[in-house]
């Protein structure tokens, strides 16, 4: 029985390997690393399957090992079976039932990118940068992203406890969260602030976003708005079809908005402004960002601040700066794969890094509360010397206008 065994495993991963599309021919393949591997693989597996203390199926061992491979590359990159890819097409359409934060994996822990506005974990005081230690009181040290997803999902009106470790804070935090549908408003309180300074808070990049946020500035010029705030604070980032396109609500025709490399030269593209900006070029813009901005939203930051469009006011940005492509295997199984970098203007990459403000202007616990009780009460009502960071943005569109006008 066992070399039988043996054999059948060898040959699903032989086959696994060299007869799905995109694979370099064998003669570029360095055969003499890759068979003993494939071997030494062949019989973990066989090994596994004969002397541990529980009966564990091929199909299942080889699904472990392509994911623990995969997941090992970078913190983005996936192996898709049947049932993530189902989830995958359910997220991009945003119709989730869950707590609403967006999660990643650093060092392979499960850490909070941001929560979602207006949903449970927002609400219950989840912050960008909260590493995940327990839900529903299992550990979730080696977890993917994925699994930890399909612990927090569910139905609607059921419970799920976490436990975070929070920079600051000597014991772990505790939170029971209801589970909801989650539904995503992604421009907010467009509103005059003082001065003729409009604000407008985009809070994901949906595919309604653009038009809605192109509508929101309109709404603003129409009642004297001579400078813009856009707060990107804690947006996760979304569709990358959304950021250029609100870039392009700003730019000049022809400004470089982003630009991707990869190891094939089919992963570089560059992104131009394709319209004129809807903003006079003697409009002001101050865009917020904090460690909860990421992806898209660092896209729209770099984009404006590169071509001299905005000044960056806040705290340094999340990272999230890489292309997944979802690459077929067969009719059952993708890859979710990290095939390039993206750049903004100036070359920087923002892959790990972030993007740093021009003007850097923290915020205590205290403030944070504050501006949390007001976002949940809108924008409009809110005192904004209370916020220190909208504070310096106004601060500083004043002070701009008062040395333009100097200058004339």
């Amino acid at each position: 029985m066992k070399p039988i065994r043996y054999v059948l495993v060898f040959f699903l991963f032989f086959l696994l390997i060299f007869t799905i599309g995109d694979i370099p021919p064998r003669d570029s393949i360095a055969e003499e690393e890759i068979y003993p591997q494939l071997e030494l693989l062949a019989k973990v597996i066989a090994t596994i399957q004969q002397k541990h203390v529980k009966e564990i199926g091929t199909k299942e061992l080889i699904n472990s090992s392509i994911e623990g491979m995969v997941t090992s590359l970078d913190p983005y990159s996936q192996f898709m079976t049947p049932e993530i890819k189902k989830e995958f097409e359910v997220e991009t359409k945003g119709e989730l039932e869950g707590v609403g934060m967006v999660i990643t994996l650093q060092d392979n822990i499960v850490m909070v990118i941001s929560p979602i506005e207006d949903t449970p974990a927002f609400r219950a005081g989840i912050e960008s940068g909260d590493k995940i230690t327990e839900i529903d009181g299992e550990p979730t040290k080696g977890w993917s992203t994925w699994k930890a997803a399909q612990k927090l999902r569910g139905t609607p009106g059921t419970k799920v406890t976490i436990k975070v470790f929070r920079e600051g804070e000597e014991d772990l935090l505790t939170f029971e969260l209801t589970r909801e549908v989650i539904h995503i408003k992604s421009v907010k309180d467009a509103s005059i602030l003082s001065d003729n300074i409009g604000y407008i808070r985009v809070t994901a990049f949906r595919e309604d976003t653009f038009q809605r946020l192109k509508e929101a500035v309109l709404e603003l010029q129409n009642k004297g708005a001579k400078s813009i705030i856009m707060d990107l604070r804690n947006n996760p980032g979304g569709f990358l079809e959304s950021s250029i396109q609100i870039s392009d609500l700003f730019l000049p025709k022809g400004a470089l908005i982003v630009y991707t490399k990869g190891r094939d030269e089919k992963d570089e593209k560059k992104y131009y402004a394709q319209n004129n900006s809807i903003l006079p070029a003697t409009d002001n813009i101050v865009i917020l960002v904090n460690g909860g901005s990421a992806s898209a939203s660092e896209i729209v930051a770099g984009a404006l601040r590169d071509n001299n469009r905005a000044v960056i006011i806040g705290t340094k940005t999340f990272g999230k700066g890489s292309v997944q492509s979802i690459i077929e295997i067969d009719k059952d199984y993708s890859l979710r794969l990290t095939t390039a970098y993206y750049y903004i203007p100036r070359g920087e990459s923002i892959e790990g890094k972030g993007i740093a403000p021009d003007i850097e202007v923290e915020i205590s616990k205290a403030e944070k509360k504050q501006i949390k009780e007001f976002i949940a009460a809108g924008y409009q009502k809110f005192d904004i010397e209370k916020d220190p960071q909208i504070r310096k943005a106004v601060e500083y569109l004043e002070g701009n206008r008062e040395q333009t006008t100097e200058n004339r």
